[in-house]
């Protein structure tokens, strides 16, 4: 799909696609930058880049491999429910921010 599209797809992206999800942030990040006239230019612009970072930092308890996390929690489980539930405020302060 990714040859019919004329772009680079997740094997090509890194070892083993590891830096997709960077990839598409970028790509969401400056894909389209225009705003309404009436916006708060720098929340609606942080909006997107906020709900990005949350989805990374959601991905530090999530195990690569048999003892090998970036981040060994007790909580692991309640942690990755919390942080991807703080996704949502980016579409919040992007309405909130475009009056």
């Amino acid at each position: 799909m990714a040859f019919v599209q004329r772009r680079k797809g997740p094997d090509v992206v890194g070892a083993f696609g590891l830096l997709q999800p960077l990839a598409d942030g970028l790509k969401l990040i400056l894909k389209e930058p225009i705003s309404p006239s009436s916006a708060n230019f720098s929340l609606f612009r942080m909006a997107p880049v906020t709900t990005f970072m949350l989805s990374l930092v959601a991905r530090a308890v999530v195990p690569f491999d048999y003892g090998m996390v970036l981040s060994d929690s007790n909580i692991g489980l309640l942690y990755l429910f919390a942080i991807s539930s703080l996704g949502v405020y980016g579409i919040i302060i992007a309405g909130w921010s475009s009056n």
